[in-house]
């Protein structure tokens, strides 16, 4: 006789009450926690458009050492827009164009929920990557939701572009 025709009671495989219950419990805290990473868009934003806002800067510096010649970098903090320009006027008349984007101009637009502050509203780099102001350039993204700031730092002498 086989052993399974022995017993009364073939033994059933599966989960018990109690193991499903806390697999469901561990289930809902993780969710309760990422839905929470979710919600907070304002500082992702804010981090994003900084490094965007670095970014543009560095590259304004790589073109006026390339092209041997000085490029404008206007920022307005009333609409939120930093661009590169080859001319000095606020209105941007001939900007920079941007690396792979068919001729559109390099500008930085801050996110909804994002305030842009800074400390000057046009400087340019020179031939040699330097920066016409005397002293630090610096330009604060702050998310509105929780007021945390990201802030980027053109170093006077260097041009170094610092974001922190």
């Amino acid at each position: 006789m086989s052993p399974l025709l022995k017993s009364p009671r073939a033994r059933c495989a599966g989960f018990t009450l109690l193991e499903l219950i806390i697999v469901i419990l561990i289930a809902g805290i993780v969710s309760f926690i990422a839905a929470g990473r979710l919600n907070d868009t304002g500082e992702v934003n804010a981090q994003g458009f900084a490094d965007q806002v670095a970014s543009t800067l560095r590259f304004a510096q790589e073109a006026a050492v390339a092209q041997r010649r000085l490029i404008y970098v206007n920022v307005n903090a009333g609409s939120g827009l930093v661009n590169a320009c080859l001319d000095s006027s606020n209105a941007c008349n001939s900007p920079l164009q941007a690396p792979g984007y068919g001729g559109a101009g390099l500008v930085a637009q801050a996110p909804g929920g994002v305030a842009l502050t800074t400390n000057t509203t046009q400087f340019s780099f020179d031939a040699m990557g330097q920066p016409s102001a005397a002293s630090q350039v610096q330009i604060h993204a702050t998310a509105s939701d929780d007021g945390q700031q990201f802030n980027v730092t053109v170093e006077p002498v260097s041009g170094y572009v610092r974001r922190s």
